[in-house]
Parts: C-alpha cells; sequence; structure tokens
C-alpha cells in the first residue's frame, strides 16, 4: 500500500513518537519513499508528491 504524505521527515519523527520506526529513505527519481511492514507483515510505503510529472514528457 502507498500513503502519499507531504514529508517523510516529519511524517517517520511523528511515527517514531509512537514507537514505529520506518526503513531508511529510498531516493528515487520523482519522489522519496520509507516503508515499514505492519503486524501481519503487510508492506505499507509512504511517498512524497512527485517532484515533477510522471511519467516524463
Amino acid at each position: 500500500m502507498f500513503l502519499i504524505i507531504d514529508d517523510v521527515a516529519s511524517e517517520r519523527r511523528r511515527l517514531q513518537g509512537l514507537g514505529i520506526v520506518l526503513e531508511d529513505d529510498i531516493e528515487g527519481d520523482y519522489s522519496t519513499l520509507a516503508q515499514v511492514r505492519d503486524p501481519d507483515g503487510n508492506l505499507l510505503t509512504l511517498a512524497t508528491p512527485p517532484s515533477r510529472p510522471y511519467p516524463p514528457k
């Protein structure tokens, strides 16, 4: 599941305060991603909005 958020760094801090630790940031060509697995093992991905149009024109 992808969740689009405004700022990975601020969401990381908020989640750490709740005891949820995200994996390291993944810097992509279009956005920054961070991932965590829920208690059932499902992968959750937090992503910033694309920094430029996708797909490239």
